[in-house]
């Protein structure tokens, strides 16, 4: 819903009415996730800061979205996205400086300002939150902390990551990072699973699936930002004099590094890029325009082919529909699809293989059989494999082989360079997809 706002500068924010609330915000203001009073707004409405409902009944999301605009809420960070609270939820910067949200009890997330001499804060006309200290210096602000959208000006250092939210039927999710390499880096999105199919002390294992070209012998800061533009890269060096576009829109004359300097300014035009929960990276554009349309029009996209992004079917097969630019997907022989708690569809893995797997005789073959997909492919992740055998020159072979191998779930065999290969898996949770010159056997 579209929200008017009167400018209010300099006051506290408790106890205020009427529909709207801008300016500085003092010490001692908060927000209730079960008041339907006015969140905390930017001086010209561009954005707001408060609660607003969740997909999920009677729970809430602490976040900043774009406020004027019409329609459902198009969110731009939040707080507590993996952990939604309930009506009870309070927001407040209290007197110590600490942006603390709590429910009931229980202290869901803070902004750990407590001894950094936070005087105010200000939901600013670029959408970051900024808690400022007396001689206006920014102590804490939404831009460091990033979700799943960058916007204009907002810059992505190598720390930071952009992430989707998490599948909430295996728990993977999709990034945007810099991956650095010992003379290089490259911006990159990565598809992450939980540690399931092994031991790694991160907790979760990745698939980088798409990257920007490499960057060598960079020297001073590096960033990825978005411009007023709506132009996308990665800005390098001493000065910030550097770039690399990986998008560069029409009518761009200032350049990326001029971004670097504006982080809080109006946005004469609305953009976004989102990491989005099908693993695309894509920019969005509101259109505004005198024949009345007014919405979000898509002007880029890192992947044009959704069956190159892992796990978009989830552990399933990805193929492309007719008009090969969507994603259609089945699953595996052994599992089926079933609906989740969230009521989303997903294909049930067979856990029955390797539960059954006897490690005292490895040759033990007679519990199980194989069957094939043909022209089907996996996701290579080093995470997934058992084995790489060269020397096996027939497809029926790479079959036998993960069948006399009891940690083996399925083994795909393919040419590289006119030479064989057979991949041996104890792993499917990567999903496989659509290839007409390789060939999936599948342990039932």
């Amino acid at each position: 819903m579209a929200i008017t706002c009167v400018l209010l500068f300099f006051v506290v924010l408790v106890g205020l009415s009427g529909d709207c609330i801008a300016g500085q915000i003092g010490l001692g203001s908060r927000l209730l996730a079960s008041d339907q009073g006015p969140p905390w707004v930017s001086d010209n409405g561009t954005f707001a800061f408060g609660f607003t409902p969740s997909e999920t009944r009677d729970r809430f999301l602490l976040g900043i979205w774009f406020a004027d605009l019409p329609g459902d809420r198009t969110m731009v960070w939040s707080a507590n996205r993996n952990s939604l609270v309930t009506k009870d939820a309070l927001v407040e910067l209290d007197t110590t400086g600490n942006l603390v949200l709590i429910d009931g009890d229980i202290t869901v997330w803070t902004s750990n300002t407590s001894g950094s001499r936070v005087e105010f804060a200000v939901m600013s006309e670029s959408g970051n939150f900024i808690l400022y200290t007396a001689n206006n210096s920014p102590a804490w602000q939404s831009f460091a902390y990033p979700t799943d959208t960058l916007l204009p000006n907002q810059a992505l250092t190598v720390s930071l990551e952009l992430t989707s939210s998490k599948s909430p039927s295996h728990g993977g999710y999709y990034g945007l990072k810099m991956l650095q390499q010992p003379t290089s880096l490259t911006l990159a999105l990565t598809y992450s699973l939980p540690h399931s199919i092994d031991d790694s002390p991160e907790g979760y294992t990745n698939y980088s699936y798409w990257a920007s070209p490499d960057i060598s012998n960079v020297t001073g800061d590096v960033v990825a930002v978005l411009d007023e533009a709506g132009s996308f890269g990665v800005v390098y060096g001493q000065s910030s004099n550097g770039a690399i576009y990986v998008h560069k829109n029409d009518g761009d004359y200032d350049g990326l590094s001029s971004a670097t300097n504006k982080s809080n300014v109006r946005l004469l035009v609305l953009r976004r890029l989102i990491i989005e929960t099908n693993g695309n990276l894509r920019l969005y554009r509101w259109d505004n325009d005198v024949n009345g349309s007014r919405q979000w029009v898509p002007e880029w996209a890192a992947v044009s082919n959704p069956c190159d992004i892992p796990g978009i079917c989830g552990n399933g097969i990805c193929n492309l529909d007719r008009s090969k630019t969507n994603a259609s997907c089945t699953c595996f022989p052994g599992t089926s699809k079933v609906n989740g708690a969230a009521g989303e569809s997903y294909c049930s893995r067979n856990s029955s293989v390797t539960e059954n797997c006897d490690r005292r005789n490895k040759k033990r073959t007679s519990d199980f059989k194989i069957a094939t997909v043909q022209q089907t492919n996996y996701y290579f992740s080093y995470a997934s494999v058992l084995a790489n055998y060269s020397d096996i020159a027939t497809v029926s072979r790479c079959g036998d082989a993960c069948l006399l191998d009891c940690d083996c779930v399925a083994s795909v065999y393919g040419l590289d360079d006119e030479k064989p290969y057979c991949w041996i898996l104890k792993s499917l949770d990567y999903g496989g997809f659509e290839d007409p010159g390789s060939t999936l056997f599948v342990k039932v």
